[in-house]
């Protein structure tokens, strides 16, 4: 009878639980994703980071403007968004054959892109307000200005994984202030926790070139890789 009793109060609880969880999922502050984004795409061996601008309309649709040298093309259309269970925004640009996912529940607007052989991940802040959804060719520095580092601080090997074999590899996503520092710093890949610490020290101290207009932010990403046998030719060259 104890057994009995204990699994029906297991089950009352579940079923009394179930519409709190609901309820806070559903209270869980969305980005809304209309407008115009900045953002970074990340992941493409052959090409590397990209800048591009993103624009979602209310009506569902999309674009995207690339930087090329030191221009930006006219906007390009990409499917129409679509934005399933409220968290989830999901759109493709044909032109690639990437597919985009973001969960709207972080911070800002970015995620992960896909293609059938390659994986990758983009990021974004809210562009400037001048930026127009009729924007032309022209000249990138009148809207997507670049991020020029000024400072690039390398994390350090930490002494564990020196001593456990441990090798690996992350990708961390940021914004830029007007003053060149890095604020709000995710780990969007991390091969191994050991890790974190030292590339969040190393991205503390990084700079970055500064801007005069202090509200806008920049999005940037950076890759690290930690390898076995550099550190085992740093040594012998020493």
């Amino acid at each position: 009878m104890m057994k009995i009793g204990l699994l029906a109060l297991a089950g009352l609880m579940l079923v009394c639980t179930s519409p709190r969880s609901d309820a806070a999922r559903r209270s869980r502050a969305v980005v809304n994703p209309v407008g115009t984004w900045n953002c970074v795409l990340y992941g493409h061996p052959a090409f590397g980071d990209e800048r591009v601008l993103l624009n979602f309309a209310a009506d569902g649709g999309s674009q995207v403007a690339r930087l090329d040298a030191d221009e930006i093309s006219a906007w390009a259309p990409l499917s129409s968004w679509d934005q399933g269970d409220e968290e989830v925004l999901t759109f493709a640009d044909p032109r690639s054959g990437r597919r985009f996912e973001a969960d709207l529940t972080r911070q800002t607007l970015g995620g992960s892109w896909r293609t059938f052989t390659l994986a990758g991940g983009w990021w974004c802040s809210a562009a400037d307000a001048a930026v127009v959804p009729a924007i032309e060719k022209r000249k990138a520095q009148d809207y997507m200005p670049p991020l020029l580092p000024s400072l690039t601080v390398t994390p350090l090997y930490p002494i564990k994984a020196i001593r456990a074999a441990k090798q690996g590899r992350a990708v961390s996503c940021f914004f830029v202030d007007a003053n060149g520092y890095i604020v709000e710093p995710e780990l969007i890949e991390l091969s191994d926790e050991v890790f974190r610490q030292p590339i969040l020290n190393a991205l503390a101290r990084s700079r970055y070139q500064s801007w005069h207009d202090e509200s806008v932010l920049r999005p940037g990403c950076r890759s690290f890789i930690f390898r076995l046998d550099e550190i085992n030719a740093s040594a012998k060259a020493e």
